[in-house]
């Protein structure tokens, strides 16, 4: 191996690491869902993460990750319950995302919230059929291809300055960066030589 080629990949791994730190602190701090009190709650702080005071019916904005602590304990409403999980749902997002050049607005959150609704879906004994559960999965994993074509054709046209995208959910934003990064050590390795 070359000693620039032996460089290069280890640019390329730390430039991996980075990238994984900063999905990580995103992931766990930047992405944020408006929530509802159910009840009163004292808010507590929590390296650096403030969760002020708040009266049963307040509303307020908090990182997504203490939003799934607060709701398991019944401290918030369900604050996933406007999110398009049916069959339905999905496929007139489908059918949107089909007709149109361009990524089509989504809950930051759907890809996350989906793998855990199917998931939970297929160990339970649930509301939904299994055929349509199944069918459910089959719209989303159409969806999820669809939006990562798109994904792939920006990455190639982006540049690692301005990679804030908007209509990505959280993970597509993770995902997308990785593909940039991608894209360009090809560029920089194949290309530019």
């Amino acid at each position: 191996m070359h000693k620039s080629s032996e460089s290069t990949d280890l640019a390329f791994e730390q430039s991996e690491l980075v990238s994984e730190l900063a999905r990580l602190k995103f992931e766990q701090s930047e992405s944020k869902v408006k929530v509802k009190f159910i009840k009163e709650f004292t808010g507590f702080s929590y390296e650096g993460f403030d969760i002020p005071r708040s009266t049963k019916g307040s509303r307020t904005e908090i990182p997504y990750f203490i939003a799934e602590v607060l709701f398991d304990r019944s401290i918030i409403e369900d604050f996933k319950k406007d999110i398009p999980t049916s069959l339905q749902d999905i496929a007139a997002v489908l059918r949107s995302e089909i007709r149109s050049g361009e990524l089509q607005p989504l809950h930051p959150f759907l890809h996350t919230i989906m793998k855990n609704v199917v998931l939970s879906e297929e160990l339970k004994d649930s509301s939904f059929s299994e055929l349509e559960n199944k069918r459910r999965k089959s719209k989303f994993n159409q969806l999820t291809v669809e939006r990562i074509s798109k994904l792939v054709k920006m990455a190639d046209k982006q540049t690692t300055s301005t990679r804030k995208q908007i209509n990505m959910t959280v993970s597509e934003q993770i995902l997308f960066n990785k593909i940039v990064d991608l894209v360009q050590y090809w560029k920089d390795e194949f290309i530019s030589k």
